[in-house]
């Protein structure tokens, strides 16, 4: 049973312009009693995005997760028009300062997309950091929501 496989990373090789190849952390759901996923997942996490990490993970299920995932995607995508028609002066409350598609509302360079990115799990993820750990505005910025 392969709930995470490794992960290593290839340097080019002097000359070579390309990139270092790595493979990316993976870990399947549907492989994991429930007691246990949390602490795998939060295993996962810290392989790819710890320090040394390739910052990108690969998660990936069955059936179960694949409806769960077309559960959250149609009751999102209706909300993406939604948002996308609200007068500028929501978005503007919702908008993001001093980040691009990281949290709350953007608007992309060339105008032609914009996405509502937040913090799935707390509306002040900052709140998760270790007391004294100062909450670096870029990731920890509380969610913002229209109020229309």
């Amino acid at each position: 049973l392969l709930l995470m496989r490794g992960y290593s990373c290839t340097a080019p090789e002097s000359g070579q312009t390309q990139p270092p190849r790595c493979d990316v952390p993976c870990i399947s759901l549907d492989d994991l009693p429930p007691s246990k996923a949390a602490k795998a997942l939060e295993s996962a996490l810290d392989a790819s995005f710890g320090a040394g990490g390739p910052g990108i993970i690969c998660i990936s299920g069955g059936e179960r997760f694949q409806e769960e995932v077309r559960r959250i995607r149609a009751d999102l995508l209706p909300l993406a028009w939604q948002l996308e028609r609200l007068p500028d002066a929501a978005k503007a409350a919702i908008q993001e300062r001093g980040t691009l598609n990281v949290n709350n509302y953007s608007r992309g360079i060339d105008g032609n997309r914009s996405g509502l990115y937040f913090h799935p799990a707390t509306d002040t993820p900052g709140d998760c950091l270790p007391r004294g750990v100062p909450a670096e505005a870029t990731f920890y910025t509380p969610n913002l929501w229209p109020d229309q």
